[in-house]
């Protein structure tokens, strides 16, 4: 499957010439959707939400106008109501680690946490175990 990638420009920098932190949240959720697409589990999702219960993120290094970075998404042990997907960005032309990130994912259905449909549920363990 392919990586989402993303060719930094000037307004995805702040004031110090780099890439804003929250900027890499964005990165890393429009990756997720790109994922879960291309995995057709956005269509098993019938009603249930996919919902960001937490994110632990470390940035190694600065990105600037004109890097590209590539989002890698692999996923982390499933439960039923609980997935954690590592998200590693990469710079493109070099392979080094920009920022990486745990997100832990929740299923919630009528504003409540919930079990991730079965078919999406069998997806997300067999991806853990590949």
């Amino acid at each position: 499957m392919e990586d989402a990638v993303f060719r930094i420009r000037g307004y995805h920098l702040d004031g110090y010439g780099h890439v804003n932190n929250a900027r890499y949240l964005e990165f890393l959720e429009e990756a997720r959707w790109h994922f879960f697409e291309q995995h057709g589990l956005l269509g098993g999702l019938a009603g249930v939400q996919i919902v960001v219960a937490r994110v632990d993120i470390r940035y190694r290094r600065s990105a600037v106008a004109g890097d590209v970075l590539t989002v890698r998404n692999r996923v982390k042990p499933v439960e039923p109501r609980l997935a954690v997907i590592r998200q590693i960005v990469s710079f493109a032309d070099s392979g080094k680690t920009s920022a990486q990130a745990d997100v832990t994912l929740v299923p919630v259905s009528d504003g409540r946490s919930t079990e991730f449909p079965a078919a999406v549920f069998q997806t997300l363990q067999q991806m853990f175990r590949s």
